[in-house]
Protein backbone atom coordinates (compact mmCIF):
# COMPACT_ATOMS: atom_id res chain seq x y z
CA UNK A 1 0.00 0.00 0.00
CA UNK A 2 3.07 1.74 -0.09
CA UNK A 3 6.08 2.81 -1.96
CA UNK A 4 9.32 3.46 -0.97
CA UNK A 5 10.19 6.97 -2.11
CA UNK A 6 7.77 8.18 -3.06
CA UNK A 7 5.95 7.33 -0.06
CA UNK A 8 6.69 11.39 1.47
CA UNK A 9 8.00 13.84 -0.31
CA UNK A 10 10.55 14.24 2.12
CA UNK A 11 13.27 15.50 0.29
CA UNK A 12 12.52 18.76 0.14
CA UNK A 13 11.44 19.41 3.51
CA UNK A 14 15.02 17.63 4.30
CA UNK A 15 17.00 20.59 2.46
CA UNK A 16 15.01 23.03 4.48
CA UNK A 17 15.99 21.46 7.79
CA UNK A 18 19.13 21.64 6.35
CA UNK A 19 19.19 25.56 5.48
CA UNK A 20 18.17 26.21 9.05
CA UNK A 21 21.33 24.01 10.05
CA UNK A 22 23.35 26.19 7.65
CA UNK A 23 21.81 29.16 9.23
CA UNK A 24 22.85 28.16 13.27
CA UNK A 25 26.42 26.84 12.00
CA UNK A 26 26.89 30.42 10.01
CA UNK A 27 26.09 32.51 13.73
CA UNK A 28 29.07 31.32 14.93
CA UNK A 29 30.97 32.19 11.65
CA UNK A 30 30.20 35.02 10.11
CA UNK A 31 33.40 36.14 8.78
CA UNK A 32 34.64 32.78 7.15
CA UNK A 33 34.61 32.85 3.56
CA UNK A 34 32.42 30.47 1.94
CA UNK A 35 34.01 31.12 -1.80
CA UNK A 36 36.52 33.02 -3.25
CA UNK A 37 35.92 34.48 -7.20
CA UNK A 38 38.56 36.27 -8.28
CA UNK A 39 39.11 39.26 -5.77
CA UNK A 40 35.87 38.80 -4.41
CA UNK A 41 35.02 37.03 -1.24
CA UNK A 42 31.78 35.48 -0.29
CA UNK A 43 31.49 35.29 3.03
CA UNK A 44 29.35 32.28 4.99
CA UNK A 45 27.00 35.71 5.98
CA UNK A 46 26.52 36.85 2.95
CA UNK A 47 25.79 32.91 1.55
CA UNK A 48 23.19 32.80 4.46
CA UNK A 49 21.68 35.83 4.12
CA UNK A 50 20.95 35.29 0.34
CA UNK A 51 19.07 32.13 1.72
CA UNK A 52 17.19 33.55 4.17
CA UNK A 53 15.90 36.31 1.74
CA UNK A 54 15.05 33.80 -0.72
CA UNK A 55 13.85 31.05 1.42
CA UNK A 56 13.26 32.39 4.80
CA UNK A 57 9.57 32.66 5.14
CA UNK A 58 9.42 28.98 4.10
CA UNK A 59 11.92 27.86 6.33
CA UNK A 60 10.24 29.39 9.43
CA UNK A 61 6.83 28.14 8.20
CA UNK A 62 8.27 24.74 8.00
CA UNK A 63 9.74 24.91 11.79
CA UNK A 64 6.92 25.98 12.93
CA UNK A 65 4.56 23.56 11.62
CA UNK A 66 6.96 21.25 12.99
CA UNK A 67 7.13 22.33 16.50
CA UNK A 68 2.92 22.50 16.96
CA UNK A 69 2.67 19.01 15.60
CA UNK A 70 5.51 17.72 17.72
CA UNK A 71 3.89 19.60 20.92
CA UNK A 72 0.58 18.96 20.06
CA UNK A 73 1.48 15.14 19.97
CA UNK A 74 2.93 15.54 23.66
CA UNK A 75 0.15 16.85 24.78
CA UNK A 76 -2.19 14.55 23.65
CA UNK A 77 0.20 11.71 24.19
CA UNK A 78 -0.41 10.24 20.23
CA UNK A 79 3.42 8.63 19.18
CA UNK A 80 3.95 6.74 16.39
CA UNK A 81 3.78 3.30 16.03
CA UNK A 82 7.58 1.66 15.63
CA UNK A 83 6.90 -1.26 13.61
CA UNK A 84 5.26 1.64 11.54
CA UNK A 85 8.16 3.65 11.43
CA UNK A 86 10.55 0.67 10.42
CA UNK A 87 8.27 -0.09 8.30
CA UNK A 88 8.64 3.20 6.30
CA UNK A 89 12.67 3.40 6.90
CA UNK A 90 12.74 -0.27 5.26
CA UNK A 91 10.91 0.70 2.43
CA UNK A 92 12.91 3.46 1.47
CA UNK A 93 16.01 2.00 2.41
CA UNK A 94 15.27 -0.82 -0.12
CA UNK A 95 14.54 1.86 -2.60
CA UNK A 96 18.28 3.19 -2.22
CA UNK A 97 19.17 -0.35 -2.92
CA UNK A 98 21.42 0.08 0.40
CA UNK A 99 22.09 -3.00 2.28
CA UNK A 100 24.17 -1.90 5.22
CA UNK A 101 23.79 1.01 7.62
CA UNK A 102 27.20 2.57 5.82
CA UNK A 103 25.73 2.22 2.74
CA UNK A 104 22.02 3.61 3.63
CA UNK A 105 23.65 6.27 4.77
CA UNK A 106 26.32 6.92 2.16
CA UNK A 107 23.36 6.80 -0.36
CA UNK A 108 21.06 9.41 1.63
CA UNK A 109 24.16 12.00 1.52
CA UNK A 110 25.08 11.62 -2.09
CA UNK A 111 21.39 11.86 -3.17
CA UNK A 112 19.11 13.76 -1.02
CA UNK A 113 22.00 15.53 0.92
CA UNK A 114 20.89 14.30 4.48
CA UNK A 115 21.44 11.86 7.38
CA UNK A 116 19.08 8.90 8.31
CA UNK A 117 18.46 10.59 12.01
CA UNK A 118 16.92 14.09 9.98
CA UNK A 119 14.88 10.85 7.32
CA UNK A 120 13.57 9.74 10.95
CA UNK A 121 12.44 12.72 12.13
CA UNK A 122 10.38 14.01 8.79
CA UNK A 123 8.58 10.76 8.51
CA UNK A 124 8.14 11.10 12.28
CA UNK A 125 6.32 14.25 11.67
CA UNK A 126 4.48 12.87 8.72
CA UNK A 127 2.91 10.26 11.06
CA UNK A 128 2.22 12.03 13.59
CA UNK A 129 0.39 14.87 11.43
CA UNK A 130 -1.75 12.09 9.86
CA UNK A 131 -2.76 11.01 13.11
CA UNK A 132 -3.62 14.02 14.53
CA UNK A 133 -6.12 14.61 11.54
CA UNK A 134 -7.85 11.97 11.49
CA UNK A 135 -7.88 11.16 15.34
CA UNK A 136 -11.66 12.59 15.87
CA UNK A 137 -12.56 10.69 12.52
CA UNK A 138 -14.63 7.70 13.32
CA UNK A 139 -14.17 4.08 10.95
CA UNK A 140 -16.17 1.19 11.24
CA UNK A 141 -14.48 -2.47 10.99
CA UNK A 142 -17.75 -3.06 8.44
CA UNK A 143 -16.55 0.18 6.44
CA UNK A 144 -12.45 -1.84 6.61
CA UNK A 145 -13.69 -4.65 5.64
CA UNK A 146 -15.90 -3.75 2.84
CA UNK A 147 -13.46 -1.31 1.11
CA UNK A 148 -10.74 -4.56 1.68
CA UNK A 149 -13.00 -7.15 -0.02
CA UNK A 150 -14.04 -4.50 -2.65
CA UNK A 151 -10.74 -4.01 -3.79
CA UNK A 152 -8.75 -7.15 -3.83
CA UNK A 153 -6.26 -6.42 -6.93
CA UNK A 154 -5.43 -3.34 -4.02
CA UNK A 155 -3.61 -5.41 -1.80
CA UNK A 156 -2.03 -7.73 -3.95
CA UNK A 157 2.12 -7.62 -3.28
CA UNK A 158 3.42 -8.12 -6.93
CA UNK A 159 6.63 -9.99 -7.69
CA UNK A 160 9.73 -8.61 -6.30
CA UNK A 161 12.89 -9.38 -6.66
CA UNK A 162 16.46 -8.14 -5.39
CA UNK A 163 19.06 -7.77 -7.93
CA UNK A 164 22.30 -6.69 -8.88
CA UNK A 165 23.37 -5.63 -12.61
CA UNK A 166 26.70 -5.29 -14.57
CA UNK A 167 26.09 -2.95 -16.80
CA UNK A 168 28.66 -2.77 -20.14
CA UNK A 169 28.85 -0.96 -23.05
CA UNK A 170 28.64 -3.71 -25.86
CA UNK A 171 27.62 -7.80 -26.67
CA UNK A 172 31.15 -8.57 -26.59
CA UNK A 173 32.33 -7.25 -23.35
CA UNK A 174 28.81 -8.90 -21.76
CA UNK A 175 29.68 -11.88 -23.22
CA UNK A 176 33.53 -11.98 -21.33
CA UNK A 177 32.06 -10.83 -17.89
CA UNK A 178 29.34 -13.80 -18.03
CA UNK A 179 32.27 -16.10 -19.31
CA UNK A 180 33.90 -14.73 -16.09
CA UNK A 181 31.14 -15.26 -13.69
CA UNK A 182 30.82 -19.03 -15.13
CA UNK A 183 34.20 -19.61 -14.52
CA UNK A 184 33.65 -17.99 -10.68
CA UNK A 185 34.25 -14.88 -10.48
CA UNK A 186 32.61 -12.69 -7.85
CA UNK A 187 29.50 -10.76 -9.78
CA UNK A 188 29.98 -8.57 -6.82
CA UNK A 189 33.56 -7.87 -7.52
CA UNK A 190 33.26 -7.72 -11.53
CA UNK A 191 30.36 -4.95 -10.75
CA UNK A 192 32.83 -2.66 -9.34
CA UNK A 193 35.67 -3.27 -12.05
CA UNK A 194 33.68 -3.34 -14.84
CA UNK A 195 30.29 -2.36 -14.72
CA UNK A 196 29.96 1.46 -16.81
CA UNK A 197 26.67 2.13 -14.32
CA UNK A 198 28.30 4.44 -12.05
CA UNK A 199 25.53 4.06 -9.24
CA UNK A 200 25.37 0.64 -9.10
CA UNK A 201 28.76 -0.34 -9.42
CA UNK A 202 30.04 1.50 -6.09
CA UNK A 203 27.87 -1.04 -4.23
CA UNK A 204 28.72 -4.01 -6.27
CA UNK A 205 25.98 -3.62 -9.04
CA UNK A 206 23.09 -3.41 -5.98
CA UNK A 207 19.93 -2.42 -6.96
CA UNK A 208 17.78 -2.91 -4.01
CA UNK A 209 14.70 -4.74 -4.34
CA UNK A 210 12.84 -4.20 -7.62
CA UNK A 211 9.07 -4.83 -7.96
CA UNK A 212 8.96 -5.84 -12.26
CA UNK A 213 5.94 -4.69 -13.34
CA UNK A 214 6.47 -0.99 -12.29
CA UNK A 215 9.97 -1.14 -13.28
CA UNK A 216 11.86 0.67 -16.07
CA UNK A 217 13.08 -2.39 -17.55
CA UNK A 218 12.53 -3.94 -20.83
CA UNK A 219 9.60 -6.69 -21.43
CA UNK A 220 12.47 -8.83 -22.39
CA UNK A 221 14.23 -8.16 -18.82
CA UNK A 222 10.82 -8.69 -17.21
CA UNK A 223 9.77 -11.65 -18.48
CA UNK A 224 13.38 -13.01 -17.89
CA UNK A 225 13.64 -11.91 -14.25
CA UNK A 226 10.01 -12.90 -13.23
CA UNK A 227 11.36 -16.48 -14.01
CA UNK A 228 15.24 -16.43 -13.01
CA UNK A 229 15.81 -18.44 -10.16
CA UNK A 230 17.64 -16.72 -6.63
CA UNK A 231 21.23 -16.72 -6.85
CA UNK A 232 21.86 -17.12 -10.49
CA UNK A 233 22.58 -14.69 -13.49
CA UNK A 234 21.01 -13.84 -16.27
CA UNK A 235 21.99 -13.87 -19.99
CA UNK A 236 23.27 -10.26 -21.17
CA UNK A 237 19.94 -8.48 -22.29
CA UNK A 238 19.83 -5.14 -24.25
CA UNK A 239 19.05 -1.94 -21.80
CA UNK A 240 18.44 1.02 -23.78
CA UNK A 241 22.40 1.71 -25.32
CA UNK A 242 23.86 -1.00 -22.92
CA UNK A 243 24.41 -4.32 -21.88
CA UNK A 244 23.14 -5.90 -18.61
CA UNK A 245 23.76 -8.93 -17.06
CA UNK A 246 21.61 -8.82 -13.99
CA UNK A 247 22.20 -11.05 -10.88
CA UNK A 248 18.95 -11.64 -8.71
CA UNK A 249 19.93 -12.33 -4.91
CA UNK A 250 16.22 -13.18 -3.33
CA UNK A 251 12.77 -12.98 -4.85
CA UNK A 252 9.61 -12.37 -3.17
CA UNK A 253 6.86 -14.11 -4.99
CA UNK A 254 3.30 -11.88 -5.44
CA UNK A 255 0.78 -12.65 -2.70
CA UNK A 256 -2.35 -11.57 -1.28
CA UNK A 257 -1.98 -9.48 1.62
CA UNK A 258 -4.49 -10.04 4.71
CA UNK A 259 -6.75 -7.84 5.84
CA UNK A 260 -4.87 -8.41 9.32
CA UNK A 261 -1.59 -6.99 7.31
CA UNK A 262 -3.55 -3.64 5.79
CA UNK A 263 -6.35 -3.33 8.39
CA UNK A 264 -4.13 -0.18 10.55
CA UNK A 265 -3.20 1.54 7.03
CA UNK A 266 -6.56 1.15 5.98
CA UNK A 267 -8.33 2.55 8.57
CA UNK A 268 -5.63 5.72 8.56
CA UNK A 269 -6.19 5.86 4.50
CA UNK A 270 -10.27 5.91 4.78
CA UNK A 271 -10.13 8.29 7.56
CA UNK A 272 -7.73 10.50 6.19
CA UNK A 273 -9.79 10.58 3.11
CA UNK A 274 -12.78 12.63 4.96
CA UNK A 275 -10.26 14.93 6.81
CA UNK A 276 -9.79 18.66 5.62
CA UNK A 277 -7.15 19.90 4.20
CA UNK A 278 -3.60 19.46 5.78
CA UNK A 279 -2.91 22.92 5.45
CA UNK A 280 -6.21 24.22 7.58
CA UNK A 281 -5.11 21.49 10.29
CA UNK A 282 -1.69 22.92 10.81
CA UNK A 283 -3.12 26.58 10.52
CA UNK A 284 -5.52 25.87 13.51
CA UNK A 285 -2.77 24.18 15.57
CA UNK A 286 -0.34 27.01 15.03
CA UNK A 287 -3.66 29.18 16.29
CA UNK A 288 -3.93 26.97 18.89
CA UNK A 289 -0.35 26.89 20.07
CA UNK A 290 0.11 31.31 19.98
CA UNK A 291 2.39 31.54 17.72
CA UNK A 292 4.39 34.58 17.57
CA UNK A 293 6.88 35.77 15.30
CA UNK A 294 9.55 38.81 14.86
CA UNK A 295 7.45 40.32 12.06
CA UNK A 296 3.97 39.37 10.14
CA UNK A 297 2.79 35.67 10.99
CA UNK A 298 3.82 33.03 7.74
CA UNK A 299 0.51 31.77 6.18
Amino acid sequence: MTNGKGLWTFVGALVVLLLVVTWSWAQSSKLKTAAVVGEKTITDAEWVAALKEKYGQQVLQDMINREVVFQEAQRLGVSVNPDRLKKELEQIRESYGSQTDEEFEQALKKQAGTTVEALTREITYQLLLRELATQEVTVSEEQIQAFYHNNPERFVQPLQVHLRQIAVASREEADRVLAELKQGANFQTLAKERSIDAASAATGGNMGWVTLEKSDLTDEAKKLLADLKQGTVSSPIKQEEEYVIYQVVERREAKQLTYDQVKGELREEIAFAQVESLDAILERLRESAGVETNGQMPH
